[in-house]
């Protein structure tokens, strides 16, 4: 009696065992990628607080204004001395690095998609805008235009940076306090 040959396909049990464990995989490994966003969005917020802690402590030390530029187009948040004769400003350098003090959030060490979503300070008097400066006291004041417009203390300020569904907000109160949330 001739022998029958067994066809070599896969049961239905044996589809499903595999099913299980390919969804399985998936649902451990997905949700993975959340927390590397989140990380992500941390050390840029943690960047951001640091850059407005050392203008602060500059304008202390140096006795003049040191301000802080949120530029949305570029993604990027820099430091930097105002110069109140109308010519450029001078970028003040990175204590380590020696670099231009400039948090780009596109790339490392601050992110690699964290984008700069937004930047407001709110000053005493009712004006807006995308620039912070210290004074020599460390006081958070506008620092751009007159005299008297100079001295207009901040009344709230937050930056507000954004990754997906992933957001981090640094604030910046009255007396300078620079924190994040």
């Amino acid at each position: 009696m001739p022998e029958r040959r067994r066809s070599r396909g896969l049961t239905l049990v044996e589809l499903l065992a595999v099913c299980t464990v390919i969804s399985i995989a998936a649902a451990v490994a997905l949700p993975s990628a959340q927390p590397v966003t989140e990380v992500r969005a941390d050390t840029a917020a943690g960047e951001v607080v640091q850059a407005l802690r050392f203008a602060r402590q500059e304008a202390m030390r140096s006795g003049a204004y040191r301000m802080l530029r949120c530029d949305a187009v570029r993604n990027e948040v820099s430091v930097y001395i105002p110069d109140t004769n109308g010519a450029a400003a001078t970028m003040l350098k990175h204590p380590l690095s020696k670099m231009d003090y400039t948090v780009n959030l596109a790339q490392a060490p601050a992110g690699s998609n964290i984008a700069l979503t937004g930047c407001r300070f709110q000053f005493a008097d009712r004006t807006t805008a995308a620039t912070l400066a210290f004074d020599g006291n460390g006081n958070p004041v506008r620092g751009t235009g007159t005299a008297s417009d100079q001295a207009q203390a901040l009344s709230s300020g937050a930056v507000v940076l954004g990754a997906g569904n992933v957001t981090r907000t640094v604030a910046v109160d009255v007396n300078g306090r620079v924190t994040t949330s």
